[in-house]
C-alpha cells in the first residue's frame, strides 16, 4: 500500500534536485537501484527499507509560485511486507509514514539552510 507525504520547500527545483542526487553519491550503491530520473522533476528508486523489505521511493518536484512542492511516495513491496503488515494489523505503515516525514524534513532543512546535502533524506 503506497504511503505519500508532501512538503513545501522554499527553493527552486534545481536546488532540491542537487540535494537529492548529491545524497546518492554517498549512499551504499547496494542499498538502492535507480529506476527513473527526470532532472528537477522526478526521482524514483528501489530501496531497501527494513529487514529484507524493498520499496519504490519516488520524489516528485512541483514548482509553485513561492516554493516547490516535494511529494515523496513509498510503495513497500513483496511477501515480507505483506506478512509484516498483516502481523501488525496495518500499523507498519505508520513507521513508513514517519520515515518519509523525517526524510522530507531533513531535505527541507538542508536545502533551506543552504547546507547543500540532504543528510538523512532518503535514509531508508
Amino acid at each position: 500500500m503506497p504511503v505519500e507525504k508532501a512538503f513545501a520547500i522554499k527553493a527552486e527545483p534545481a536546488a532540491i534536485w542537487r540535494a537529492l542526487t548529491g545524497e546518492l553519491e554517498f549512499a551504499d550503491g547496494a542499498a538502492y537501484d535507480l529506476l527513473r530520473a527526470v532532472p528537477n522533476e522526478l526521482l524514483s528508486l528501489w530501496v531497501d527499507i527494513q529487514g529484507g523489505i524493498r520499496a519504490i521511493l519516488t520524489y516528485r518536484l512541483i514548482p509553485r509560485e513561492d516554493h516547490t512542492e516535494v511529494i515523496a511516495t513509498m510503495e513497500p513491496q513483496g511477501l515480507r511486507y505483506a506478512i509484516f503488515r498483516l502481523l501488525t494489523l496495518g500499523r507498519a505503515d505508520t513507521n513508513y509514514e514517519l520515515l518519509l516525514v523525517e526524510g522530507l524534513a531533513n531535505l527541507k532543512r538542508a536545502v533551506e539552510t543552504g547546507r547543500g546535502d540532504a543528510a538523512g533524506a532518503g535514509d531508508t
